[in-house]
């Protein structure tokens, strides 16, 4: 939890109000690309429709974006579909 930050307050700090929660500055790097090297080149969170089962788990999957505080390096991330994600789980 960030310092200073009630619990429930922090979801979505930089998205919602364009200022690092950390550091204060308004310098804001919006909706970045997290990337990662390997499968489609961009870095993703999976839930699992089956998860007990050892094959065809039925992945489903959303990528993910970062803001980022360019003056202190202060990252947060956000699945961009993340109801899809729900929807996995029901």
């Amino acid at each position: 939890m960030v310092a200073g930050v009630q619990a429930g307050e922090g979801k979505g700090i930089m998205k919602r109000t364009k200022k690092c929660p950390k550091c204060g500055s308004s310098d804001v790097i919006a909706d970045a690309k997290a990337i990662d090297r390997a499968d489609n080149g961009h870095l993703t969170v999976a839930t699992f429709r089956k998860p007990e089962a050892v094959l065809f788990k039925g992945t489903v999957t959303t990528t993910l974006s970062a803001w980022v505080c360019a003056e202190c390096g202060y990252l947060e991330l956000y699945a961009n579909d993340p109801k899809k994600l729900k929807v996995a789980r029901a």
